[in-house]
């Protein structure tokens, strides 16, 4: 007997260590790291667990829920092993509790209902006092055989005004008052309905099955690959004076709907992108074989149109997750000071793509709003040129150019652009551009003066047998308004020739300096420098001959 009690005290004791061993333990992670590609992220999480000897089964919870699932790695401390792991999602992770943004929204809510409440039942209560004033003053007039006299009318009409007066004014700042609660509430639960959002987050959960050769506590390394964030590059061109240098502010544009709110992260941005999943190209061997005709090819196309459709639509639909509507938002700034993000922000040019480390924790909340954030300053030199094209457009407008552009190693992306302290417009840095100079333009000044006007004596159309000869020509003239020199490019086009029948022929160019771009496009340019208040003239003449009964856009 002693030995059956024995064992059942030794079992006793043993279960909640066998139970503890069966039962899965759930385990938060926390975000660490964020690497943001143009488009999509790669996420890095810690975790700490206590082991038993053995197997066990954990469940990591905190991650993202659109995870890219082959991307996932898993590391671990002291010898401990994965031996398998499952991701999914919770979906009732975001109905566990209330933030305290929606419990204070809810709260005032309540009470401005209340108040709502109150003001409808004594809105209620003076329109029928109203209903009831105007029956009673009816009555009265009308339910005496004789009617009333004179006097006690007069009475009876002063009474009703007084009381009328007095209820209507009352209505009157009931329903003003109704209005206003009204309003309040709606923009309330308009706010509610945000922060509900921003709380109504799923998660992603790791089931691991872990083998520990000893009782232990390990760290857990979770990364993983999700497309649903991205970085813009963007840039803010600052030029003070002409004499001065260009000061080029590279920024970033970072939004992130991963389902997670990036908390104090380390955060990187790289331009690569992991997951376009493209293959070098390869040649196959060339067969030449005879067309066959359509209707045999018909259904054949429609097949390739089919696949070729379905092979499009996976890499759409990627993207498409990780583009929603962007709204604009003011940069976090992590700390204050009089140090600037070159401090903190380090660049690596790496062998396929360049990474910007920024020694700062940032948080970048999971709404999808764009998160603005400053890399690197960057400055050089430029020269400042005014150019027109008066044919196009007789506003002169001022051009900074920029040589050697490539050894600033930016990125494409929009550049807005500041002059003197005033906000001059938008333009795009196109990386790819294989232009020797970088053209910004800074606005139009009207300090510098252009028209361009037909010079009539010297124009003229003549037949010639067959054939019309119309002789076009120009005046162009340029007034420097300003107090000091300036250097001005000027350019005009005259027609090009792609038929045997159409001759054109460029009769004067003896305005120097002046070079012409015959081959392209049939443009003339002049540049030179213009004196303080000088004016010069420039022309252009050409000639255009064609079969009379042709019609030409001349």
């Amino acid at each position: 007997m002693m030995k059956v009690k024995r064992f059942y005290l030794f079992f006793f004791l043993l279960m909640p260590i066998l139970t503890l061993a069966q039962e899965s333990k759930t385990i938060p992670s926390k975000l660490q790291e964020a690497t943001v590609f143009f488009r999509g992220a790669e996420l890095i999480h810690t975790a700490t667990a206590t082991l038993l000897k053995g197997d066990n089964e954990l469940l990591v919870e905190g991650l993202s829920p659109n995870v890219d699932v082959n991307s996932v790695k898993i590391r671990t401390t002291h010898n401990v092993v994965v031996s398998a792991f499952e991701f999914s999602i919770d979906y009732l992770s975001a109905t566990k509790s209330k933030t305290p943004a929606i419990t204070k929204i809810e709260d005032s809510i309540g009470v401005y209902q209340s108040a709502l409440d109150k003001v409808q039942v004594d809105i209620k209560i003076n329109t029928a006092m109203l209903a009831q004033l105007q029956a009673g003053i009816t009555k009265n007039v009308s339910g005496s055989e004789k009617g009333l006299g004179i006097d006690e009318l007069m009475k009876a009409m002063d009474y009703y005004k007084s009381k009328s007066e007095a209820m209507e004014g009352a209505q009157l700042a009931l329903n003003k008052k109704k209005r206003q609660l009204d309003e309040t509430i709606q923009r309330l639960r308009s706010q509610l309905n945000q922060e509900s959002l921003k709380g109504n987050k799923t998660s992603g959960v790791l089931k691991l099955t872990l083998s520990a050769p000893m009782a232990t506590q390990t760290t857990l390394t979770v990364t993983y690959f999700t497309p649903t964030a991205s970085w813009t590059p963007y840039y803010d061109i600052n030029i003070s004076a002409t004499d001065k240098p260009i000061v080029i502010a590279v920024k970033s544009k970072v939004r992130q709907t991963t389902g997670l709110d990036w908390e104090r992260v380390k955060l990187r941005l790289s331009t690569a992108t992991p997951s376009n999943g493209k293959m070098a190209p390869l040649f196959t061997t060339w067969f030449l074989e005879p067309v066959r005709p359509v209707t045999i090819l018909r259904d054949e196309v429609v097949m390739r149109q089919n696949a070729y459709s379905y092979e499009l639509a996976v890499p759409v639909a990627q993207e498409a997750m990780a583009l929603v509507a962007v709204d604009d938002a003011h940069t976090e700034s992590p700390m204050s000071g009089v140090r600037s993000m070159d401090d903190y922000v380090s660049r690596t040019e790496q062998v396929m793509n360049i990474v910007y480390d920024i020694d700062l924790p940032y948080t970048i909340p999971g709404n999808g709003k764009e998160q603005r954030i400053e890399l690197q300053k960057k400055e050089t030199a430029a020269a400042y040129k005014y150019y027109c094209a008066p044919k196009l457009d007789t506003e002169t407008y001022l051009l900074a150019e920029l040589s050697n552009w490539e050894q600033l190693d930016l990125l494409s992306g929009q550049a807005n652009l500041t002059y003197d302290g005033t906000y001059v417009g938008e333009t795009y840095i196109d990386a790819a551009s294989t232009q020797s100079k970088l053209s910004l333009t800074l606005g139009a000044d009207k300090r510098v003066t252009v028209k361009r006007e037909k010079m009539q004596d010297f124009s003229s159309t003549r037949f010639l047998g067959n054939d019309v000869q119309q002789v076009f020509a120009y005046k162009i003239t340029v007034k420097n308004n300003q107090n000091r020199a300036v250097r001005m490019v000027l350019k005009d086009q005259y027609p090009l020739s792609t038929q045997k029948g159409i001759e054109v022929v460029l009769q004067r160019k003896d305005t120097t300096p002046w070079s012409v771009n015959l081959e392209d496009m049939g443009v003339i340019t002049w540049e030179e420098e213009l004196a303080a208040g000088e004016t010069k003239t420039y022309q252009i003449s050409y000639s255009v001959k064609y079969p009379k009964d042709m019609r030409l856009n001349l």
